[in-house]
């Protein structure tokens, strides 16, 4: 983290996502890593005059980022219907990656702000949209400048140790996709389970 505006609710901080080779589910990982250098910001509302108090509650969150795979081909078999196998060759692209989210805190509202009426399980609620783009800016083959990404309306269920998020994918047009999906995250609060061991900051 580089800037933190506690009073005015602003954070600013470098970092990098690094996704290897061969890891995950059979059939959408990648024969490549992919490094990322991003950097990431957020900023609260509850600076806001109690006049506005209805809008104190809001925050906003992006990312920016230039995701570089660490091979700029490679090579594939792919089988030919009436011929034998024959190597394909792709092309991987540096791409910029841009997201942000729009998001309403209940238990800000709760805690900061005023009472939130009801059964106490709206006073967890967030709900939430993402926004996420990806632009192919370099190595790009002819006609593979396009624009993908996802509109993510969901809401999260935020505990004291623990949140459940869930969030529906709506592609942006049809090189994003043709069908609707859905995302699911369980986050645990390590930082507040084990506080004295694995919650503990790497550095002070």
């Amino acid at each position: 983290m580089f800037w933190c505006d506690a009073p005015h609710e602003f954070m600013a901080s470098f970092g990098l996502d690094a996704t290897w080779a061969n890891t995950g589910t059979t059939g959408f990982s990648d024969p490549f890593n992919t490094f990322t250098p991003l950097i990431d910001m957020g900023k609260g509302f509850g600076d806001l005059p109690t006049s506005l108090n209805i809008l104190r509650p809001f925050a906003i969150t992006a990312q920016f980022g230039l995701s570089i795979p660490s091979a700029p081909h490679t090579s594939s078999i792919v089988l030919r219907r009436f011929r034998q196998s024959e190597p394909q060759r792709r092309t991987q692209s540096d791409g910029v990656q841009l997201g942000f989210t729009l998001q309403y805190s209940l238990p800000y509202m709760n805690a900061n702000v005023s009472e939130v009426g009801g059964p106490d399980f709206l006073k967890h609620l967030i709900p939430i949209t993402e926004f996420v783009f990806q632009t192919p800016v370099s190595n790009v083959p002819s006609g593979g400048q396009i624009t993908t990404g996802t509109i993510q309306p969901g809401v999260v269920y935020m505990a004291d140790t623990w949140q459940v998020a869930v969030e529906a994918l709506i592609p942006i047009n049809g090189a994003s996709g043709h069908n609707v999906g859905v995302v699911a995250e369980l986050h645990f609060f390590f930082d507040d389970i084990f506080p004295n061991s694995l919650g503990k900051p790497l550095f002070q």
